[in-house]
């Protein structure tokens, strides 16, 4: 296989997990939000899903180009750099998307 074709396949990988991370999340804030109205509800979680979905494009762009690095720069084993730079940019995006959530939850807060 190819770097580029590694690449993708990092990327995608991470999509996939971050987009189920980012369901459950949205899950616990709907629980969160239980108690606000609709307004208030509504413009907290359009803030948290917007957030989510530019934190997941630049984990999957990480996640391609750390692939990269590592195969081209330090001729590491290409599972193992797809396996690396699929959980560094996991965490990256679950930690964005975390970040996301809160300030969504402060944002409802102060509108009420």
């Amino acid at each position: 296989m190819t770097v580029k074709t590694l690449s993708v396949i990092a990327s995608i990988l991470t999509v996939i997990l971050l987009i189920l991370l980012g369901l459950l999340l949205t899950f616990g804030q709907v629980i969160a939000l239980n108690g606000f109205s609709e307004r208030e509800g509504m413009t907290s979680l359009i803030i948290s899903l917007v957030c989510q979905g530019a934190g997941l494009i630049l984990s999957a762009v990480f996640t391609g180009w750390l692939t990269r690095l590592l195969f081209e720069k330090f001729n590491w084993n290409k599972i193992l750099a797809v396996i690396v730079s699929v959980v560094a940019g996991t965490i990256l995006g679950g930690g964005l998307s975390f970040a996301a959530l809160i300030v969504s939850l402060f944002v409802a807060e102060g509108m009420r």
